[in-house]
């Protein structure tokens, strides 16, 4: 951690949490929290809300939390772990999510 401006000891760290809502086609889907570091990188974690109705193929490994960098999620393209800024992690935790909802809706209501 080249650029974090605070004193720590090895293993500790002060960052930011925000919170976000997700709406999957105008249902609520997930919450999604961004993991900023002080002038470090940016991080997600996203908890994808179970709905029997709409999803209901999803698999139960996927409704665990899940965050940035999982084996679970490189099959819809999500490999990195740190990104270089909140915008980038916002952007790719909501991809992911929309590719994993794609993949697992099982209402009409969305063709």
């Amino acid at each position: 951690m080249s650029k974090y401006p605070y004193k720590h000891q090895t293993g500790s760290v002060v960052y930011k949490v925000e919170n976000y809502r997700f709406q999957f086609r105008s249902h609520y889907a997930a919450d999604i929290e961004i993991l900023d570091v002080p002038n470090e990188n940016t991080s997600f974690q996203f908890k994808i809300v179970e709905n029997k109705k709409l999803w209901g193929d999803l698999p139960s490994e996927l409704l665990e939390r899940q965050h940035a960098g999982n084996q679970e999620l490189k099959p819809f393209g999500c490999e990195l772990i740190f990104y270089p800024n909140k915008h980038e992690a916002i952007q790719a935790a909501t991809d992911t999510i929309e590719k994993i909802l794609d993949k697992y809706k099982t209402s009409s209501k969305f063709d």
